[in-house]
């Protein structure tokens, strides 16, 4: 592997260090052949099977955690438009130590394991120093543009809970995200998209408050509340499922103009309803002035999570990172509409 640029910067939380790949599709001819299935539907199923092994082993072992040895990292999915090229696709890491050295050398190792791991159905090209900025879209978190904070539907609880409200779910369908990369692709300006993943670990005392709150809801069984206890109770009875697996997640996009257009047209995308299983939707939190705009674009570039009302908000398990943390994949005739950077014949 040809390493990446690491960009260290000096926080408030001590060192990050970010890198980053741009992600190409797999030429067709190529991809095709790597089926062990007999058509190309096998091909996709297969496929996917490796990206969710991936997003697996991003998770936190929670041995290595409970004796402070797990590394402190994070991983950005990013479509970045720009009207003269096409959409990027780039894979963003960061990791983070409270000495530079230490940051540096955790970013090597993990920047080594993403590289070793991603699905071989993309091929990954490391950013070098010279266009590391450019291909990030670090020139979009100046404040100039507006950004868009996409959020799962809240239910709120009743008054006096331990929590003021309970999200719906990340969930989306196989091929659903097609609708992202033909949007962003049709913007009359920059754009960008972005999916932040932070791996954690259900603390004990989490898992009280999620109790807590499920005694709280089987007591309302009657009233215009009863009609929403079933789907609560679900609601928790996953999250408080053994050996969950746990993250948080943040949905971002940036633009000038359109930028509501993007959002509607990115958020049903990742919160629709797949089955049985109804969800209370989306909602948009937007930047307020180029002050926050700012604001949000450093941690956007720094791959901080930007600020939440509670950590709560931005909870999910490894099935939704499943549904949301994806790169479309691209059949033998391609995706209409949607126009990807190519990969470089050399």
């Amino acid at each position: 592997m040809n390493a990446p640029f690491f960009k260290p910067a000096k926080t408030e939380a001590g060192w990050h260090v970010v890198f980053a790949f741009q992600v190409f599709h797999r030429p067709p001819e190529e991809w095709l052949k790597m089926k062990w299935g007999f058509n190309a539907g096998a091909l996709l199923d297969e496929a996917l099977d490796r990206y969710k092994l991936f997003i697996e082993s991003q998770a936190i072992n929670e041995v290595e955690f409970m004796m402070g040895v797990a590394q402190n990292n994070a991983l950005a999915l990013r479509g970045v438009y720009l009207p003269e090229s096409g959409v990027k696709m780039v894979l963003v890491g960061r990791s983070s130590a409270d000495d530079r050295e230490q940051a540096l050398e955790n970013a090597r190792h993990f920047a080594r394991q993403v590289f070793s791991t991603f699905p071989h159905d993309f091929i990954l090209v490391p950013a070098k120093q010279e266009n590391h900025d450019a291909l990030v879209g670090d020139s979009l978190f100046d404040g100039r543009f507006r950004i868009a904070q996409i959020q799962r539907g809240i239910i709120n609880l009743p008054k006096g809970s331990h929590m003021p409200w309970l999200t719906g779910f990340w969930q989306s369908a196989l091929r659903s995200n097609e609708q992202i990369w033909r949007a962003l692709s049709a913007m009359p300006q920059p754009a960008l998209f972005n999916v932040l993943i932070e791996p954690i670990v259900m603390l004990p005392q989490d898992k009280v408050v999620w109790e807590e709150v499920r005694k709280e809801i089987s007591g309302h069984a009657e009233g215009t509340f009863a009609s929403r206890v079933p789907w609560l109770e679900s609601c928790l009875k996953r999250r408080l499922a053994l050996w969950k697996k746990f993250f948080l997640a943040q949905v971002h996009v940036v633009a000038g103009k359109g930028l509501e257009n993007l959002t509607h047209a990115i958020g049903p995308v990742l919160t629709r309803d797949v089955g049985d299983l109804a969800l209370p939707s989306y909602q948009v939190r937007y930047s307020m002035g180029e002050e926050e705009a700012r604001s949000w674009g450093k941690s956007l570039s720094l791959l901080d999570l930007t600020e939440s009302s509670n950590r709560i908000d931005d909870l999910a398990d490894t099935d939704e990172i499943i549904s949301i943390f994806r790169f479309p994949y691209r059949p033998e005739s391609g995706l209409p509409g949607a126009h990807f950077e190519e990969l470089p014949k050399e």
